[in-house]
Order: C-alpha cells, then sequence, then structure tokens
C-alpha cells in the first residue's frame, strides 16, 4: 500500500528498497506516474502487480491518495501483463469526481487507454496550489513495460516536475539524457488546442490550431538572440500533441521581479527594457510580431543583473485577440487599441509591441497600471476603448523627463505615430545606457 500525502512520504520511503529511491530498480517496473508537483512522490507500478486499485479509502486500494476530491475507490490502473511494443495499461474511472487523461473526463464507470507520456489526474485536471499542492494529483504516465523509447521525446529527455500550465499547454522541467543539460518542454495538447477554435485565414478558409501553431514553429526555429528564450527542439508524437524543448530560465518572470519589488528604480526599469527592445527589435527587422508581450511573457535569469529572455514569439498570432485579455494590479491588458478595435492596421503590426513595451515600461517604474477606466463596464471591449491613460501617476512618480518622454512616444493611440522598437533603442533615455550584456 503505497499513500501519497505528503506527511507520510518519509514512512513510505523508509519501506521502500533504497534501490527504488534512487530509480535504479525500472526494470522490474512496468509504468510509473511522476508527479507534474513536487510536493509529491513518484508512483511505481510493479510487475509483479498488474493491477492497481487507487482511493482514499486505507482498505481495498494499493495506492491511497486522501485529498477530498479523491473517491473510496477512485480508479483502477492494469497492465496486461505483455513486455513488448503491444502492451497496453488502461484505466477504469470509478470515481464521482472523474479520472481525467490530458484533461478529458473518462466517466464513471468507463474504461480508457493510459498511453506513454499521458497525464493523468485524479479529482480534477486543474491544479491544485492550496498546502503546496500536497492534493495537486495531476501526473505523467511513463510506460516501462514495452522497454525504453526508441524515438521522439522520451528517448532523450527525462521529465522532473510542472514549471507551469496553460489552458491547452504545460511547461514540464527535464534533462538531456545524455548531455544533463536542464530545459523547459512546453507540451501542447492537439485536441485541447483545436477545440479551442480555429482562426479564419485572409482567404476565409478555417485554420486549425495545430497548423497556426506548426507555422509559428518555424519561425520561432530560425529566432536566434540572446534575449529570446530558445526554442532547442521540436517534437511531434503520433497523435499530433507538440512538444517545444526550450531553454530553461529559472529566475521567474517580470510580473513577480515588479511586484516583489514594488515597482522597480530607473536604472534597473532601463537595464531590462533595453533588452527587451533589443530583442523585439530584432524580430521586427525578420518580419515577425509577438503580439502577446506582458510581464508574464518575459523571463528573466537568476543573474545579477538579470538578463531578459522574451518567451512565447509568434505564438500569440494563433489565439483571438480578446482571450488574450489580462490583468496587472486591476488594470487592463497590454493590447494596443487598434487590436481591440480590430481596425485595419496592416503594416503597423509591429507597433502593437510598441505599445506593450509602453505599458510594461510605465508599470516598471510606477508599480501600477497606466490607464484610468470604468470598472462599471462590463463591455470590455468598450472598456479598454473607453480607457484614459494615467499621465499624472507618472508625472508623480519622480521618473526622469526622458523617461516620461520615453513612454509617451510608445503609448501613442495612431499607431502611424507610434515609436518603432527599433527607434526606441536611440531614444535619450536608452541611448544613455550601457549594456551589461
Amino acid at each position: 500500500m503505497l499513500e501519497t500525502q505528503q506527511e507520510t512520504q518519509e514512512e513510505t520511503q523508509s519501506t521502500q528498497p533504497a534501490s527504488q529511491r534512487e530509480g535504479t530498480m525500472d526494470a522490474h517496473l512496468w509504468g510509473y506516474l511522476q508527479p507534474c508537483n513536487a510536493a509529491l512522490t513518484r508512483m511505481d507500478f510493479w510487475k509483479i502487480r498488474p493491477k492497481y486499485t487507487i482511493g482514499r479509502n486505507h482498505d481495498g486500494n494499493e495506492i491511497i491518495l486522501p485529498g477530498f476530491k479523491i473517491s473510496n475507490y477512485h480508479c483502477v490502473i492494469m497492465w496486461d501483463g505483455k513486455e513488448d511494443r503491444t502492451s497496453c495499461v488502461t484505466v477504469q474511472d470509478l470515481s464521482s469526481n472523474g479520472t481525467f487523461i490530458n484533461g478529458v473526463k473518462i466517466g464513471r464507470g468507463n474504461t480508457k487507454i493510459l498511453r506513454e507520456g499521458s497525464e493523468l489526474a485524479f479529482g480534477t485536471s486543474t491544479p491544485q496550489i492550496v498546502n503546496g499542492g500536497i492534493e495537486d494529483y495531476r501526473f505523467v504516465y511513463r510506460h516501462l513495460a514495452a522497454g525504453p523509447p526508441t524515438e521522439g521525446l522520451y528517448k532523450y529527455y527525462d521529465l522532473c516536475n510542472e514549471l507551469g500550465k496553460g489552458s491547452f499547454a504545460t511547461v514540464m522541467k527535464a534533462v538531456h539524457l545524455a548531455t544533463g543539460e536542464w530545459v523547459a518542454i512546453k507540451m501542447i495538447q492537439d485536441k485541447k488546442a483545436n477545440a479551442a477554435g480555429t482562426n479564419a485565414n485572409a482567404d476565409g478558409n478555417g485554420t486549425t490550431k495545430h497548423q497556426a501553431f506548426m507555422r509559428e514553429i518555424s519561425i520561432m526555429e530560425h529566432l536566434k538572440h540572446p534575449n529570446i528564450c530558445e526554442l532547442k527542439e521540436v517534437y511531434i508524437q503520433p497523435n499530433g500533441d507538440i512538444n517545444l524543448v526550450l531553454e530553461l530560465v529559472e529566475g521567474g518572470d517580470l510580473l513577480d521581479y515588479i511586484l516583489t519589488r514594488h515597482g522597480l528604480v530607473e536604472d534597473d526599469a532601463k537595464h531590462i527594457t533595453y533588452q527587451i527592445c533589443d530583442a523585439l527589435a530584432y524580430i521586427h527587422s525578420l518580419g515577425v510580431a509577438h503580439r502577446d508581450l506582458k510581464p508574464e511573457n518575459i523571463l528573466l535569469t537568476s543573474d545579477k543583473p538579470p538578463r531578459v529572455k522574451v518567451a512565447d514569439f509568434g505564438l500569440a498570432k494563433v489565439v483571438d485577440s480578446l482571450t488574450m485579455l489580462r490583468t496587472m494590479c486591476g488594470t487592463p491588458s497590454y493590447l494596443a487599441p487598434e487590436v481591440v478595435r480590430q481596425q485595419n492596421a496592416e503594416g503597423y503590426d509591429n507597433l502593437v509591441d510598441s505599445w506593450s513595451v509602453g505599458v510594461i515600461v510605465f508599470s516598471m517604474l510606477t508599480n501600477a497600471g497606466p490607464f484610468i477606466e470604468d470598472e462599471n463596464q462590463r463591455d470590455i471591449r468598450m472598456r479598454i476603448i473607453e480607457r484614459q491613460i494615467d499621465w499624472d501617476t507618472l508625472h508623480n512618480s519622480n521618473v526622469s523627463q526622458e523617461a516620461q518622454s520615453f513612454i509617451r512616444s510608445l503609448l501613442v493611440d495612431d499607431p502611424r505615430r507610434r515609436m518603432t522598437l527599433t527607434d526606441a533603442l536611440h531614444h535619450p533615455w536608452l541611448a544613455s545606457y550601457t549594456p551589461v550584456y
């Protein structure tokens, strides 16, 4: 019997062979569940036991999950006993709240096949962060009975723990088996992405999210810049899922950096802004626009001062404009007004990013959003169109005249009059900056 609750980890581990704890007994396993949350331990499935019942009840279950969303007898995981490429594992759902494979509920009484690399979740498929995530019962299944992978992602990488999760993608920390290099792997589930809808292209034809992602990936693979999070490799699973192997950046994102410091002093803001502008000016020179630039997409290394790594280049193009709306401290998004108005701004795509940089720099220097808006306006499109820029907050924040001029040149309503990010590098506020890296 294995209980996965954090408070029983030491007791559980002490009863297991030391070789299992060190991961050297995999030859005796038909599979295991790698937790997405580092608060939990790995669930091993031994060949001497092809059937495991999982649930909350201490009687009749081989694996105990004590969470309140877990049924007394939640599910049964069964291996067919074969040790070749035809071997199969199934999950029978016995629960009330559900057992989920890749976010899709199996359904009480139903049975589904559990495949290598699939996410298996108990009780809910959404991350659970309460109490450090000890009831975050989401796992990635690794199938060992068929032997080591001969191709694809798992031949070269071993997954560790989850770094983040979106509506149809999960980012996992992983290590390259041969080199020991740590990376971040963005795992995009094809079914979830396509379920989000299609994008109409200029000809009025429907383009699936999968096709759109592949088009953007072809662009990302050619982006090489010290301030861009590098896309190292791409693996396409047989079921259409896309795995992006990315540079691992472990210093957090710009949003946390701003909030934990209650805003940035001007020299620090200038250091970060220069790197953002340099990265964006580079991709603009290649005819690529980010279009979803926000502090969460700006990663920072743990260096002092931090090196900027802008992430998710180009992927914003496959998301409908209104799904990109985000808030920071209760303020509206970083979208340029012409995007929200859905005006024909052909030829000015790059200047959407200029607006976003203006919002970000304003927030860094004031620890506040730049907009005055009607919070009673329920139509988010109208709320953004009618908003006004709070120039008084900027003026009263002891910000230099050069910095104010920089922001004012970016937050221009008409994109034809807005400063490009190439020109931003030569603005007096940044022209005096000497790059550290």
